[in-house]
């Protein structure tokens, strides 16, 4: 709900006659960081509970969550850094240019 709220508030627009710009990922990557500490926080009560299978599943899903920041984080990363030597490049805000 916190990732649809968020591409929400960022500017949905679905007027197939405007052109789109494509969002960054550092708040998606924050809301889905907060997804993965919900995650521990469940598998640290799960284990004080005696509750093993819940145990593993969060810590899976904590491991799947920290995957996901870290490549997204990399992505980003990367789509940052071509914005800044090639400001013109497409997705980069405002083409021209480059982003802060």
């Amino acid at each position: 709900m916190v990732i649809f709220g968020l591409w929400f508030l960022s500017g949905i627009n679905l007027d197939p006659a405007k052109s789109g710009t494509t969002d960054q990922l550092w708040n998606y990557l924050t809301a889905v960081g907060g997804v993965g500490v919900l995650a521990i926080a469940a598998a640290a009560a799960a284990a004080w509970a005696g509750a093993v299978v819940t145990v593993v599943s969060q810590a899976v899903m904590a491991v799947l969550v920290c995957i996901v920041v870290l490549s997204g984080v990399e992505v980003q990363s990367h789509q940052d850094q071509w914005c800044r030597d090639i400001p013109s490049a497409v997705g980069c805000e405002d083409h021209g240019s480059a982003r802060p």
